[in-house]
């Protein structure tokens, strides 16, 4: 499958929406039981692109087939060096075509280059496949909160899988708004499609 990227814009909120909300409903991939409205949704890729990445993934044909985005870790600014990923594939999206591998392959080296020091996924212990991509990337487990969610009728073990990205300098410079290197990461994508 030729899988293409491109950035995500708020024009996509139904599409994150629907596949947001696929989960919420039928999974415990996401601990969220509400998914939000499409109209938040939309307003939260405008406001968050100012300062993450959000990527979308189409095949050759511009079908869409999932998302992956980072955002902030906690609101404290002293977390500000350390993002939060979300990754979610199209419910009708191939299983192991290589679509979540594609995702990170940009959604990565971008946050380094930002200068984000750790990335963490928050993945439940069930979801096995999830955690072999991440193992895969060399994220290494943080933490399991235990029986730390309930949904669908069970307890459920959140693994914290954590990533360093860069060093850990004692003066680090700030992070590089995603606004300001929009025009590189264009052009990545551009020369990952081009590959596929």
């Amino acid at each position: 499958m030729n899988i293409r990227l491109r950035i995500a814009t708020p024009q996509d909120a139904q599409l994150i929406h629907d596949t947001y909300g696929h989960y919420v409903l039928t999974s415990t991939a996401t601990f969220n039981e509400v998914n939000s409205s499409v109209e938040a949704r939309a307003e939260e890729i405008r406001s968050q692109l100012e300062l993450y990445p959000w990527l979308i993934a189409e095949d050759e044909t511009g079908r869409y087939l999932g998302y992956a985005c980072a955002e902030a870790f906690r609101p404290q600014t002293g977390y500000r060096y350390f993002a939060e990923l979300t990754i979610f594939l199209a419910p009708d999206a191939p299983r192991r075509s290589g679509i979540g591998r594609r995702l990170y392959q940009a959604l990565l080296p971008c946050l380094a280059r930002q200068g984000f020091r750790q990335v963490v996924a928050v993945i439940t212990s069930t979801n096995e496949g999830s955690l072999a991509l991440h193992r895969s990337f060399g994220f290494t487990e943080a933490t399991r909160l235990v029986r730390s969610g309930y949904k669908h009728g069970q307890w459920l073990t959140a693994v914290w899988m954590v990533k360093q990205l860069n060093s850990f300098d004692p003066s680090p410079a700030p992070i590089t708004p995603f606004c300001q290197c929009r025009v590189e990461m264009e052009a990545r994508l551009a020369a990952l499609n081009a590959e596929a």
